[in-house]
């Protein structure tokens, strides 16, 4: 990806990185005022719906906040800035909109509910899917939503404060300051997984 570099990496939470054999008139290409909407769907759809796996839980509101993000891009594809490059506004989008469907089945609680221990766990991810859900739960029960992303980004994708603030336009420090407070309101009660992730 464009950016920052997320190494060390769990691989099921990757997001994919540019072809090497990408030319630099294709990254320039990417970085223009209307996004490709057709072409980030080629290309990182199935991307897209994993991560959309991973944070909802359930197949059936993957599936469909999955559409919903690109149609939302296709929607709004000439107020694209370039900011950031295509897959790191796809990355934050995908986040936010995955967090904004938790916080809706948090309000709605007649809703269908997710179903975390039916999804995957490959031993490489940071999080094992009812650890996920705790964190989910806690996270919109405690945090702001500044905070929630900032947390995500630092417990499911494993990425250093310095990685999440050139994602989400904070400093390292600000980002470092989130999840600390974050983790200073489990200090009564605190789940295994929580040191799990070096801060």
């Amino acid at each position: 990806m464009p950016g920052p570099q997320l190494a060390a990496r769990p691989a099921a939470m990757l997001w994919p990185a540019d072809d090497a054999a990408a030319t630099e008139s294709a990254q320039a290409r990417e970085r223009t005022s209307t996004l490709d909407v057709e072409g980030l769907y080629r290309r990182y759809g199935d991307m897209v719906l994993g991560r959309c796996r991973t944070l909802l839980g359930n197949d059936a509101d993957a599936q469909e906040v999955c559409q919903e993000i690109f149609l939302k891009l296709h929607r709004y594809k000439d107020r694209f800035r370039g900011d950031a490059s295509p897959t790191t506004y796809l990355f934050k989008v995908t986040t936010t909109t995955c967090l904004n469907k938790l916080r809706s089945r948090r309000r709605h609680p007649e809703d269908p509910v997710e179903d975390f221990a039916t999804v995957p766990y490959d031993g490489d991810a940071l999080l094992a899917p009812l650890e996920l859900r705790d964190l989910v739960d806690r996270l919109l029960a405690l945090a702001d939503e500044g905070t929630q992303v900032c947390v995500l980004y630092h417990y499911v994708d494993g990425m250093t404060y310095d990685e999440i603030g050139e994602v989400i336009g904070l400093s390292g420090a600000a980002v470092r300051k989130r999840v600390s407070r974050f983790r200073h309101m489990l200090r009564n009660d605190p789940p295994a997984w929580l040191d799990e992730v070096p801060p």
